[in-house]
């Protein structure tokens, strides 16, 4: 095992990351700090990698095919360095303990890149049941509208990168639910310290949580409202789908691959959908929809808030940045 056996914990916003890593926390042998994030500056490119800087992305991302048709060595040479000052980084964070915990969320848009960068490296993918996620998305981020489409990268480029790493890396990949999780949190971190190699992991179950996560950055909600391990949030979600707005979006949603493999990890629609008995519900299927066409026309018109960011950060200095 290297020095620090870094740990990066793979999932959805929302799926119950912040749950997991505090869990393993627990165990006295892993370090973490919030969600680190900062391979997010190095690794991925491509169009849904879309970074809000002063410099133009698309003409970074030229200047990089320039070089790799330049030497055929660049990839190997970049990927080389990032992977050691990462882990540079991870064991000065560390600090001797002999596991880092990388939990980002979005990283799910790089699990390509990061499993091919590190290849010592432990991989845990948590899924949830991806209407609980998106449910918990909204309760959290939109008080409580119904606003998928404000994280399409997540729900579709990033799950589905997600689904892609667990296909081609099975072996390297340890996968864990999170309805598993909470309804037997035992036996999951039994299978879980058998992967990682710590012993006596189970035992962390029958104790309380860490207090946090010693980040800014993770779930809000769940730190200050759970101290132990709890089913009550496993099913809390089934409800959200009560319009034709809302089971419009879930059919076009479940469908294809996707829903074959949601299936696979025992997710499927809810009852409600199946029976034929979702209210119409038209006026507020009416509100989400006009919510959802407000969202993408934002979007479209300022991506990343780019505007609102220019003024804002303006106003901060005294002066404007150009993009160029």
């Amino acid at each position: 095992m290297p020095e620090t056996q870094v740990i990066f914990l793979l999932s959805m916003p929302r799926a119950g990351s912040t749950l997991l890593q505090r869990l393993l926390m627990g165990s006295g042998v892993c370090k973490t700090v919030g969600e680190p994030s900062f391979l997010l500056r190095l690794l991925g490119e491509g169009d849904p990698i879309l970074r809000a800087a002063s410099y133009n992305e698309e003409l970074v991302e030229t200047a990089v095919r320039d070089l790799r048709k330049a030497w055929a060595g660049f990839d190997d040479c970049y990927r080389s360095g990032v992977r050691d000052l990462a882990n540079a980084i991870y064991r000065g964070l560390a600090d001797g303990a002999p596991y880092f915990i990388d939990k980002t969320p979005r990283y799910s848009v790089i699990a390509r890149e990061l499993i091919e960068t590190f290849p010592d490296a432990k991989f845990i993918v948590l899924w949830r049941h991806p209407l609980a996620v998106v449910n918990s998305m909204n309760t959290t981020y939109r008080h409580g509208r119904w606003a998928p489409q404000a994280f399409d990268l997540d729900l579709r480029y990033g799950m589905d990168r997600l689904r892609t790493l667990c296909e081609a890396h099975g072996p390297r990949v340890h996968q864990v639910r999170y309805e598993d999780l909470a309804a037997d949190p035992g036996k999951e971190l039994a299978a879980l310290g058998d992967y990682l190699g710590i012993e006596g992991l189970a035992e962390v179950a029958d104790r309380d949580l860490e207090a946090g996560n010693h980040g800014q950055l993770g779930d809000p909600t769940g730190v200050k409202k759970y101290k132990k391990v709890s089913p009550d949030s496993i099913s809390e979600w089934e409800g959200a789908v009560r319009n034709w707005c809302r089971e419009r979006w879930v059919k076009e949603y479940f469908s294809g691959e996707r829903a074959e493999f949601f299936r696979s990890l025992g997710y499927d629609l809810p009852q409600r959908m199946k029976d034929g008995t979702v209210p119409l519900g038209l006026v507020e299927g009416l509100r989400d929809w006009l919510y959802g066409q407000r969202i993408i026309h934002r979007r479209l018109l300022r991506p990343l808030g780019g505007k609102r960011r220019l003024r804002r950060d303006a106003e901060k200095r005294g002066y404007h940045v150009a993009y160029r």
